[in-house]
């Protein structure tokens, strides 16, 4: 009778985990249809002066390309402030090194952080400040950029008429970690975090923005009260995404493709340490809904295999039927996430390994709140927002 009941518990928990990445596919491939490419957008080369604005701590490895990348741009009226935020290493003499004598290019130095601000919606104040432009453009300074992305962007930000655009960029991934991860990190966000026809919707309060993108009209931007209002929150781009979205304005949220790449985390240390913030951190709400979240999250990624392999094992072919398509639904859905986070076609079956690890980067977030410690994060420990 024991076995009957588990057969039939894991039979049922499988069923409804396969419909759910099977809604997660359809989604997914709704998106792929129906968003408008931004690399075909016909590009602006010339108009409103746009200001770039570039927090940096601890980014000698990339921001030499990524400030390379931003003088290329094709677009003429643009100047750049790179925010040094109290680097520890090379940062700001990598990005002078970059910058050479381009006058439309300037280096500053990051004041001491303020009580209460989290580093780099500070750096972000920071640079908002010294900006000029009549559109803002917040990007990471491990951020390479097409010569024609922001042509582009402006181009459809000013078209779609919503106040700003948020371009995904894609994430380069190299090695075991970041290739297992990352696209388990993004499908989870796209899917059940941020839909993405939920967050462009305007009554919904759905809010989602890639920090690592974010292009924003200038009298918006003061509106919302600028990264001044977010100054606590360690997830600034959800938090100012959703600042706007609650003024009637949008970030309308946009896969970048081609036309702006990083490589988010390197290695296993950064991926794992990366992710708890995130994940844990992103969101309003106790740590015991983060927990929730961790518990449903992994048995959502176990569901599929744990019933494959005992309906297998057992003969029970309703049990390896749902467990299996599960598994092909989550096969599925790592290689569409492949163009935003670009892995070997070997890593196909790893998404739910992946949302296990994610499981236990947002338990282990929620637990550090429990304790009453808030997000580390570059050598810094922040306190917990209230």
């Amino acid at each position: 009778m024991a076995a009957a009941r588990t057969s039939d518990a894991l039979r049922v928990t499988a069923a409804v985990a396969a419909v759910a990445w099977a809604g997660a596919v359809a989604l997914a491939l709704h998106e792929r249809r129906a968003l408008p490419a931004a690399d075909r957008e016909p590009p602006l080369t010339g108009g409103p002066l746009v200001s770039v604005v570039v927090p940096a701590r601890d980014e000698a490895r990339g921001i030499g390309a990524a400030v390379r990348s931003l003088r290329a741009l094709e677009y003429r009226d643009v100047d750049v402030v790179v925010v040094d935020d109290r680097s520890r290493d090379g940062t700001a003499a990598a990005a002078r090194a970059a910058a050479g004598d381009d006058p439309r290019v300037r280096v500053v130095a990051g004041g001491p952080l303020p009580a209460g601000w989290v580093g780099k919606p500070w750096a972000c104040h920071q640079g908002a400040r010294l900006a000029r432009g009549e559109w803002l453009l917040f990007t990471d300074a491990d951020v390479v950029h097409r010569p024609d992305s922001l042509g582009r962007a402006l181009a459809l930000a000013r078209r779609l008429g919503r106040g700003g655009v948020t371009l995904l960029p894609t994430v380069d991934c190299e090695g075991v970690a970041e290739r297992v991860v990352t696209p388990a990190a993004l499908t989870a966000i796209a899917t059940f975090v941020a839909p993405g026809p939920l967050a462009r919707r305007a009554g919904s309060p759905v809010a989602m923005a890639a920090g690592g993108y974010i292009l924003v009209e200038r009298s918006l931007y003061r509106a919302v009260g600028g990264h001044e209002a977010i100054r606590g929150r360690m997830v600034d781009d959800v938090w100012l995404a959703a600042r706007v979205k609650r003024a009637g304005a949008l970030l309308v949220p946009l896969p970048a493709g081609p036309l702006a790449r990083l490589r988010m985390y390197h290695g296993a240390r950064e991926v794992w340490e990366g992710w708890s913030k995130n994940a844990s951190f992103a969101a309003t709400g106790g740590p015991a809904k983060g927990l929730a979240a961790a518990g449903a999250l992994a048995l959502l990624a176990l569901a599929p295999p744990a019933a494959a392999a005992a309906g297998l094992r057992r003969r029970e072919p309703g049990v390896a039927a749902a467990g299996l398509a599960g598994v092909a639904a989550c096969a599925a859905l790592q290689r569409l996430a492949a163009p935003y986070a670009a892995t070997p076609r070997r890593y196909a079956l790893t998404l739910p390994l992946g949302l296990l690890v994610l499981a236990a980067a947002t338990a282990r977030g929620a637990l550090d709140r429990m304790r009453g410690l808030g997000p580390r994060w570059r050598g810094r420990r922040y306190p917990l927002a209230r």
